[in-house]
């Protein structure tokens, strides 16, 4: 799920790559894939067959086949990489009706059939892949989201790392070598993951590895291990509420949900920081899943007309466009309520060709920012162009422009990836300029900080 949709040459993925337990290169269209056997399987392939696994799994319990699905995403899922989920979706036989936040899933579950009256949850999600944290409302069983955030290098699986690199140091202290090779780490990996688990529950597991013996692990050197990770989870809710103004003793309930969450050091950071408990009668493991059958019942009650759970969500993070000088202006902004639409209005001085490249992030510098893709229009006279932005209630993008003299009409975003120069000429030819004091890198510095060049 880490590498869904990005571009191999993502700025994400520069953070993620080191702690990937496998190697990852370039597909032909310049996404990332997983690289295994001397072959690229695309992370796309890999999400459908798991959802299919999923689907037979759902049609084998209910005695019927599954044709569709609400399926969820961690929050910091930009526009392209919901759109390969609902791809996976639909190579997998589904139809994706809805792309719905976890953490929202996880507060619908928390709230169903309790009568809550305008109560506000805040929602960490700590699962094997990253963090998600999401502040909602609550009446009833409809939902409206206030704002979201995480880090997608903080997870489950950075927690096994940790574990894995210490179980290493214990094999190499008896003269056994580390592993070379990512994809050999596998089987230290694998006991780390089952010595985590069992920790939740005790303080000391004994662990059994093929290529040698180690000493039991005890829950207090596993947090000592893992001790930056938890303090990584607890700064990121608080950057989340901070920048809404929001104050745990404002919130109504705190809910940790994720396999990751079950871990007892995590719950401890979390009540020390917020200075609130952490409620403990939430199935941590299957709130997501339950919210998401909850929000698919809701929308077959209410193609039969009758009163269903509702979700109202935002978008995570903003959506632009690269300006001269490798900026980006914000259309729009992050927490924006979905459904939305937003219009960018260009001056066109003169008849010619216009290209505009999109991105999204938090980032002043497009270059630091993930690359959705490019817009190519001809204009034929001078005036105004309008580009229409559109987001549906899960985040899809869609686009329209208004040309002098032409009718409003659809515009479809060109996805495939540039190269260096490509790129840096895209950007160079926007027709915005951005403020001077908005760009104290320029586009030289900020493509040569994205790809690994200073």
């Amino acid at each position: 799920m880490r590498l869904l949709g990005l571009r191999a040459r993502s700025p994400r993925l520069r953070t993620l790559a080191p702690q990937l337990p496998f190697p990852v290169a370039a597909d032909p269209s310049g996404d990332a894939s997983v690289e295994l056997g001397g072959r690229l399987v695309a992370p796309t392939l890999v999400t459908a067959l798991l959802l299919r696994e999923l689907k037979h799994a759902a049609s084998t319990f209910v005695g019927r086949k599954a044709t569709r699905a609400v399926i969820c995403a961690p929050t910091h899922f930009t526009d392209r990489q919901r759109a390969a989920l609902r791809d996976a979706a639909t190579m997998a036989g589904l139809d994706a009706q809805r792309i719905l936040t976890a953490p929202a899933a996880a507060a619908l579950a928390h709230g169903h059939g309790k009568g809550l009256a305008r109560k506000r949850v805040l929602v960490v999600d700590l699962g094997g892949g990253g963090l998600g944290v999401c502040v909602v409302q609550v009446t009833g069983d409809d939902l409206e989201v206030i704002t979201t955030g995480g880090d997608p290098t903080v997870g489950g699986l950075d927690f096994d790392a940790r574990i894995a690199e210490a179980l290493a140091s214990d094999l190499a202290a008896q003269g056994i070598p580390r592993p070379e090779h990512p994809l050999d780490w596998g089987p230290l990996r694998s006991a780390a993951e089952s010595a985590k688990m069992a920790l939740t529950e005790k303080d000391q597991v004994d662990i059994a590895l093929p290529s040698g013996s180690v000493p039991p692990l005890s829950r207090e050197r596993m947090e000592a291990l893992t001790a930056d990770l938890a303090q990584r989870v607890t700064s990121v809710v608080r950057e989340v509420l901070d920048s809404n103004a929001l104050s745990p003793q404002g919130l109504d309930a705190v809910l940790l949900v994720g396999g990751q969450g079950r871990t007892p050091l995590v719950r401890r950071r979390l009540e020390e920081s917020l200075g609130v408990p952490v409620r403990d009668d939430v199935d941590a493991r299957g709130a997501v899943a339950l919210g998401a059958a909850l929000l698919g019942h809701g929308i077959v009650l209410a193609e039969g007309g009758k009163p269903a759970a509702s979700v109202s969500e935002v978008l995570s993070a903003p959506i632009g466009v690269a300006e001269r000088g490798g900026t980006q202006r914000r259309v729009l902004e992050r927490t924006t309520r979905l459904p939305a639409g937003k219009t960018l209005v260009i001056p066109v001085p003169a008849p010619g060709p216009l290209e505009l490249a999109l991105f999204q992030g938090t980032a002043p510098l497009v270059a630091e920012n993930e690359y959705l893709g490019r817009v190519s229009l001809n204009v034929e006279r001078p005036g105004e162009v309008e580009l229409h932005f559109a987001l549906t209630a899960d985040a899809a993008l869609s686009l329209e422009a208004t040309l002098p003299g032409v009718r409003r009409q659809p515009v479809s975003l060109a996805l495939e990836d540039l190269d260096d120069a490509g790129r840096e000429a895209l950007v160079a030819r926007s027709p915005l300029v951005g403020e001077p004091e908005a760009r104290p890198s320029g586009i030289l510095s900020g493509l040569k900080k994205l790809f690994g060049r200073r």
